[in-house]
């Protein structure tokens, strides 16, 4: 069964005056051997209460980096009947979201939410496919 990380990375965030920085891949032993599909990053806003997600990538690890906003993650592992969910409210949580891992997320925030979104390429993941999987109704 494959299992959604929440990983923290508190020490590769970086508050000041300005305002602040976020490198989440620097130092990070779980980073070495990635393959990044890099036709796949993108960037998007969820507009306050928004959902994004509500789907499934049946080959594909997601990862994602919220910005801006705290927000509901929800997810149902692959085989499980249970659907979890939890608030996020920092700036340096890295989710990652294994192929077959339903998942959707929602701005609870009065403000706007940014989401940074990659994939990375598992095998026998020639193309990357999206899956509709209702977690949280609109």
């Amino acid at each position: 069964m494959n299992a959604l990380q929440l990983i923290s990375l508190p020490e590769n965030f970086r508050q000041e005056p300005r305002g602040w920085s976020f490198s989440p891949f620097r130092e990070r032993p779980w980073k070495n051997g990635l393959e990044i599909d890099w036709a796949s990053f993108h960037l998007v806003s969820l507009e306050p209460g928004s959902i994004r997600g509500n789907h499934v990538h049946p080959r594909v690890t997601e990862w994602l980096l919220f910005l801006g906003a705290p927000f509901l993650l929800v997810w149902q592992d692959e085989g499980s009947v249970l659907v979890q969910q939890r608030r996020i409210d920092d700036h340096h949580t890295l989710v990652v979201i294994p192929p077959r891992v339903k998942h959707a997320v929602q701005n609870l925030s009065p403000g706007p939410l940014y989401l940074t979104a990659f994939r990375s390429l598992t095998p026998g993941s020639a193309k990357e496919e999206t899956v509709a999987a209702p977690l949280i109704a609109a």
